[in-house]
């Protein structure tokens, strides 16, 4: 049985939602195991462009990090970084970085993608914990195996079969590693952009040149308005649901690097909590919470009991031509035009969101007025 869940929640670059992190790091028996983050751009990308940071204050963010009594886990999952990515110079210096802040500054873990920088890593840095990345894109027992005898750790599974239960339970059997599962991932089930996507992720985080995001979520974005279903497809788990993965696992990642603090932190609530009584949309990241700011759509999570969503999602079989339960679903729970206090904290709207706090209201009435200025600070 286990004894409260853990969490690796993501640091997005502002120091002082860093410490608001650290004082939700034991809450209803559950606890923060790991802030996990970029580190400088010079050694690596990875899977969110995040501020610019050289290697003193990556240090520097480690070392607050460990006095709050927090594990790190530097993230390093680039898809691609073009053809030098494979030059022996390249992949010495950044197995040689991560052996030094292993030794040196009491780095924990690294979370990779790439299976021959995970091969370097574990010859050159054997007890720095190898997190296999869910860009590995880990949906079967194939792949899971081979990620474990190239030497990860852990492994986080492809979201899309987060609600696989016996899979994810014989990934765990055959490896006999530890699983670590994405609880707000909120991209289209088998999105086709998503490859892409990361990609251009990959080359951006690294090169810090313009990056647009836009391109990519507009399509994702696009298609949830057309078919509002695309919502209960997607792997996320709710926060309520959690303790139905015990066998599985205790292990969690929030996702949202690029996100605004204010989101993290509502995330960080809810999945600790084990409860989340707003907005499903407010505490998914990915295209999913771009859906809900772009349309102020908004998903009653509570709601979502009536209608036994775990039950019927994990016991599915995606034969969705023959199936009405996610188009019905979202019949019944999608609204529009409800803007809600995490929407206008999202965008950065805090007059508006304070008022709200004031007069202890969720959610407005949607107004010309509004919108438009929620579109402009987006």
């Amino acid at each position: 049985m286990i004894d409260g869940f853990e969490f690796s929640i993501p640091y997005t670059g502002d120091t002082g939602a860093l410490e608001g992190l650290f004082r939700l790091k034991n809450s209803n028996s559950n606890c923060i195991k790991e802030i996990y983050l970029s580190g400088p751009q010079t050694f690596s990308g990875s899977g969110r462009v995040t501020p610019e940071v050289d290697e003193a204050q990556f240090i520097g963010t480690v070392d607050k990090i460990h006095k709050a009594g927090l594990r790190v886990n530097l993230v390093m999952n680039s898809v691609c970084e073009g053809q030098e990515w494979y030059e022996p110079k390249v992949v010495s210096a950044k197995a040689d970085f991560l052996k030094r802040m292993h030794e040196e500054h009491g780095l924990e873990g690294v979370t990779i993608a790439n299976p021959i920088y995970i091969i370097e890593v574990k010859r050159c840095c054997p007890d720095l914990e190898i997190h296999a990345s869910v860009l590995g894109d880990i949906d079967c027992i194939q792949r899971a195996v081979m990620y474990s005898e190239v030497g990860a750790d852990v492994i986080t599974p492809d979201a899309s079969i987060n609600r696989n239960l016996e899979l994810l339970k014989e990934i765990k059997r055959v490896t006999n590693k530890k699983l670590k599962l994405m609880v707000n991932e909120g991209c289209l089930y088998k999105c086709p952009f998503r490859k892409f996507h990361f990609n251009y992720i990959s080359h951006s985080s690294k090169e810090m040149g313009e990056y647009v995001e836009d391109y990519f979520f507009d399509n994702c974005v696009s298609k949830t308005m057309s078919d509002p279903s695309q919502i209960f497809k997607s792997g996320w788990i709710r926060p309520e649901d959690i303790e139905k993965y015990a066998e599985i696992t205790g292990f969690f990642k929030i996702v949202g690097r690029m996100g605004a603090p204010s989101f993290i932190e509502r995330a960080t609530k809810a999945y600790l909590k084990q409860s989340w009584d707003g907005d499903l949309l407010d505490i998914l990241s990915s295209s999913m919470h771009q859906f809900g700011l772009h349309t102020c759509a908004y998903v009653d999570n509570k709601g979502l009991d009536r209608y036994k969503l775990f039950e019927k999602v994990t016991s599915c079989n995606y034969q969705c031509s023959n199936c009405t339960y996610c188009h019905n679903l979202a019949e019944k729970l999608v609204q529009f035009n409800i803007i809600t206090r995490g929407k206008l904290e999202d965008v950065n709207l805090k007059e508006a969101s304070d008022q709200m706090a004031r007069e202890g209201k969720t959610t407005l009435p949607w107004t010309e007025e509004l919108a438009e200025a929620m579109r402009s600070s987006r």
